[in-house]
């Protein structure tokens, strides 16, 4: 069996708004022997620069091969689009609990439904612990359903399971959308493992000596135009 590999082709962001969740979140490619693929897709504002990223690797969105959803979240998923020749994995769970009425009752709108509906068909059921591209389906349920993470052999996606740096320093989760008991249980059961841990919403870190390496810098500009009357303000929660 070949080695897994992966690179960060865009890291996540903690970054909101009094205008609302932005949803910066990972994209990662994920090399195994010959196959290409990804874990999650990003938000729709990222197409352009995942598309120039693939592009500096020299790769087009048509050799993506599969890709695996943590959740289907709007800023995980919306992207699938960009990529018709992949296999599209997620589970049973999270689909069913994506087009049922549970996520409003949780106050979760981050579901775009009619797109989900529309790729339904062309999604691809695996269980929990099912070993794919060299690697293996993890169950990481609470801030969604059926939210899922995907472990190698040195790393863990985790999707939004572990969302940012400090859930990783406090063991628990800064909220959770479906179960914030099954949030927290699931961010333990990513720290156990000791890896080099993907997050949904900061960029790819590891553990050392009980501090927080960062493993890719991440930084965004913000710009606006001259002559608007918007303020922008910068603040630290």
């Amino acid at each position: 069996m070949g080695l897994t590999k992966w690179h960060s082709i865009l890291s996540g962001l903690p970054i909101t708004s009094n205008r609302g969740f932005v949803g910066w979140s990972s994209v990662s490619l994920i090399k195994f022997d010959n196959h290409l693929g990804l874990f999650d897709t990003g938000t729709e504002g990222s197409r352009e620069i995942i598309i120039k990223s693939l592009q500096t690797m020299n790769i087009s969105t048509m050799d993506i091969e599969f890709v695996i959803l943590s959740h289907l979240h709007f800023d995980h998923f919306i992207n699938v689009e960009l990529f018709p020749r992949a296999k599209i994995y997620t589970t049973e769970q999270e689909l069913n609990y994506a087009l049922s009425k549970e996520p409003e009752e949780h106050n979760d709108f981050n579901y775009v439904k009619s797109s989900i509906n529309f790729f339904k068909n062309s999604f691809i059921i695996v269980d929990y612990e099912t070993q794919i591209y060299g690697g293996k389906i993890i169950h990481l349920p609470g801030h969604t359903k059926g939210s899922l993470g995907f472990e190698t052999e040195d790393c863990i996606f985790a999707g939004d399971a572990l969302k940012y740096f400090i859930e990783a320093k406090t063991g628990q989760t800064t909220y959770a959308y479906y179960n914030k008991e099954l949030a927290d249980n699931s961010i333990k059961k990513i720290l156990l493992k000791n890896k080099i841990i993907v997050p949904g919403h900061d960029p790819a870190f590891k553990f050392e000596n009980d501090s927080i390496i960062s493993l890719y810098d991440a930084s965004v500009e913000i710009y606006k135009r001259r002559d608007s009357f918007v303020n922008i303000t910068i603040k630290d929660i």
